[in-house]
């Protein structure tokens, strides 16, 4: 176990990227929301991306990855493996922060509750207010992650 200032390991970043995959030409997700690189989320305020090069996909993925790192951070302050850590920010990642809030499993890890928190993660398949089943492959492997020690 380590401190709660855990940065996302090169595994963990490669774990988002095989699930995400790389797309350097925007496109629109099952849920409706545009979508480039590895899985970024285009925002209203984000200058209108049409085509990116693979280092700009890095660098949004990067980004992406610290904030939900400083959002993690946060939520649950006691110490956490790598793995845990990693799977966490997958999970931040490809949920969204705001609906994986929602979700409540954030606070029962920090509660250490994992059982519970499993459960709510396996079953976190909303995404933009939709219910999305192809994300239950992922569910399942940040859960094996989650629990891989």
């Amino acid at each position: 176990m380590t401190g709660p200032l855990l940065n996302t390991s090169s595994a963990g970043i490669e774990f988002i990227k095989k699930h995400q995959g790389l797309s350097l030409e925007k496109y629109r997700d099952e849920s409706g929301l545009w979508i480039i690189g590895y899985g970024h989320i285009i925002g209203q305020s984000e200058k209108s991306y049409s085509i990116i090069t693979s280092s700009q996909a890095e660098r949004l993925l990067i980004d992406d990855i610290q904030k939900c790192e400083r959002v993690l951070r946060k939520i649950i302050p006691c110490p956490l493996s790598q793995k845990k850590h990693d799977a966490l920010v997958s999970l931040l990642f490809s949920c969204g922060i705001f609906d994986c809030l929602q979700t409540g499993i954030l606070q029962n890890v920090a509660h250490g509750r994992y059982e519970e928190a499993t459960t709510r993660w396996r079953n976190a398949l909303m995404l933009n207010g939709k219910k999305v089943e192809s994300l239950a492959a992922l569910r399942q492997a940040e859960c094996a992650l989650f629990h891989d020690e």
